[in-house]
């Protein structure tokens, strides 16, 4: 098993912040992911899969089942991969800070991954906590 864990803090409430990382909003905000096929807005997602398109080209695309297993409104999202390569979980905490929020990803591999594999994945993780940051920060902070 490996486990990839990447945190960033974020000049926002955690109101802001939840309403970035929300499930119906992942195609939006992590970079690998190209297409997510049965998360929209709602509610009921504990239990909620939907089929996800990532990586580049054509040559390089890989799909995978994502389900919901865990949602606490404005701190926390646990979800299960599955029907893909990279199968495990993944777990996104939110934290409310005095300067604003904690955003804290971490992604556990149900194999052993190489070090280039767990390198690319890390470089992926801190770019998508950056492009969220700046997102959200460039967009202002609101009152939770």
């Amino acid at each position: 098993m490996t486990e990839i864990t990447r945190s960033i803090e974020i000049v926002a409430s955690r109101t802001r912040v939840w309403s970035h990382i929300h499930p119906g909003n992942w195609q939006k905000i992590f970079h690998f992911v190209k297409e997510v096929d049965g998360y929209k807005e709602g509610d009921g997602w504990i239990g909620k899969k939907a089929r996800v398109v990532a990586g580049g080209d054509e040559e390089t695309v890989v799909k995978y089942n994502v389900e919901i297993t865990e949602l606490q409104d404005k701190e926390k999202i646990v979800y299960r991969r599955y029907g893909g390569p990279l199968s495990g979980t993944g777990v996104i905490l939110i934290k409310p800070l005095t300067t604003g929020t904690l955003l804290r990803r971490t992604s556990y591999y149900d194999d052993d991954l190489s070090e280039q594999t767990i390198k690319t994945l890390c470089e992926g993780m801190e770019k998508d906590n950056m492009r969220l940051k700046t997102i959200i920060e460039k967009i202002g902070t609101s009152a939770d």
